[in-house]
């Protein structure tokens, strides 16, 4: 195939990547703090168990809470991290943990966990696992760092490593009834792996997350201009990827650099602005975070 039908190949392909999703929250919808009845954390600290759980190709030891954590949204919306769930301080994808060092600081301990509980690995038996949206529970976890005193600039980079290449899932089940014992039940889920994903380089994808991270320092994106960004980056990966299977050419990359007509990109600042825009992670060696 010649250089000049990759943008052929590409509108296609464009056109079936487009993503789509919940409407867009404004900034000020998302907590900054703890308001009390809002946006707070119950049966805080977060109370982890002394036992230690290792699951297969995870860098980091797994514990068990001993006691459940809830938190309260900026919508008043109840999270759950019962007891029993397994957290490993460590909500940040692997593809990324080189990027970030060690992500267990005890400030993002209580949002990993929430995190955990609802699409960690590990945790596909417990009651409240992949019962929210994946895109409302990735807003979850920055609003619990926020919450938790993590600064806004920092959660909002934690934040697009997990929107970028955190789990995602289709379908969310319902939420946990209570039996006759009063416990919470759910049947097992399993746990989904990003398929959307698969054939992007590691290299790649970590070359698209540092451009957003520079975003945010550089601008301080809100949480919707880093979503849009986040999309139109993966949409231009998955592109790319799709164009060199499609080529089966070695060289693929270098043809892409070449027809720069392949996927522009426009600034997340671009284009309409959203109604109300205004422009995981705790030390598994410590308890009672």
């Amino acid at each position: 195939m010649k250089p000049a039908l990759l943008p052929l190949l590409v509108l296609p392909l464009l056109s079936a990547c487009a993503t789509t999703g919940p409407e867009t929250r404004s900034e000020a919808s998302f907590c900054a703090s703890d308001l009390g009845a809002l946006c707070t954390f119950v049966n805080a600290p977060l109370q982890l168990a002394a036992q230690i759980v290792t699951l297969p190709n995870r860098p980091y030891p797994f514990r068990p809470l001993s006691e459940p954590l809830n938190f309260v949204d900026a919508a008043g919306r109840n999270w759950v991290a019962p007891k029993g769930i397994l957290t490993d301080g460590a909500s940040i994808p692997p593809v990324f943990l080189s990027m970030f060092g060690s992500p267990t600081d005890p400030k993002f301990a209580k949002a990993g966990a929430l995190h955990d509980s609802y699409c960690g690995i590990g945790n596909e038996r417990t009651p409240y696992y992949h019962t929210r949206p994946w895109k409302e529970t990735h807003r979850m976890f920055y609003e619990a760092l926020r919450v938790s005193g993590t600064p806004e600039r920092q959660a909002k980079t934690l934040f697009a490593a997990v929107y970028m290449a955190g789990p995602r899932w289709l379908f969310s089940r319902a939420e946990p009834v209570v039996s006759s014992q009063g416990a919470p039940y759910d049947p097992a889920a399993r746990y989904e792996e990003r398929g959307d994903l698969d054939g992007i380089p590691e290299a790649d994808l970590r070359a698209s997350l540092a451009r957003v991270i520079a975003a945010i320092e550089g601008g301080n994106l809100t949480v919707a201009q880093i979503e849009r960004m986040i999309d139109m980056e993966l949409q231009r990966l998955e592109i790319k990827r799709d164009a060199r299977i499609a080529l089966d050419r070695p060289d693929a990359d270098d043809i892409w650099t070449m027809s720069e007509g392949g996927a522009e990109q426009e600034s997340p600042s671009e284009g309409a602005e959203e109604p109300g825009d205004t422009g995981g992670t705790g030390d598994p060696g410590q308890s009672g975070l």
